[in-house]
């Protein structure tokens, strides 16, 4: 008896802690300075300092640290981890003036994820088929580089 009774004991502490990393590992916190207007899903956002946490497992949220105008957003996990590479960077699609939010990485391919394209980008993209979005990425210090990854 116990055994069995030590048995239950070590399997509720390892539930336990198995619950409290898979918590901590969904904890996202990414700031970043972006100089342009831009979209996220079907809200724009003025250019300024943003920060982005993950309160829930396939949720973040936005919220410009200057104004305090935020939204939550439905994310899911990056389905490329190309050029991560260790830097935290928002990553947007352009259509000439227009910006649009695609993914977000702390740095790593683990907390990297891809945002939906808003109503806005896909009447973009059914008006320039043959047209395909520049991808820019900005990094946390407000740096902005040409890059490769983002949705085709």
């Amino acid at each position: 008896m116990k055994n069995k009774w030590n048995a239950i004991a070590t399997m509720v502490a390892i539930s336990l802690i198995t619950s409290a990393a898979h918590t901590q590992t969904g904890s996202l916190r990414v700031r970043f300075n972006v100089s342009f207007p831009f979209t996220v899903e079907n809200k724009t956002f003025a250019a300024g300092e943003y920060e982005l946490t993950q309160p829930a497992q396939c949720v973040l949220g936005l919220r410009n640290v200057e104004t305090q105008a935020s939204v939550f957003e439905h994310i899911v996990p990056a389905g490329s981890s190309k050029e991560v590479g260790g830097r935290p960077r928002a990553v947007f699609h352009r259509y000439g003036k227009s910006y649009f939010l695609a993914a977000i990485s702390d740095g790593s391919w683990q907390s990297t994820y891809d945002f939906d394209r808003s109503n806005k980008e896909k009447e973009l993209i059914v008006m320039n088929r043959m047209r395909q979005p520049e991808v820019v990425s900005v990094l946390s210090n407000g740096t902005v580089v040409a890059a490769d990854v983002g949705r085709k």
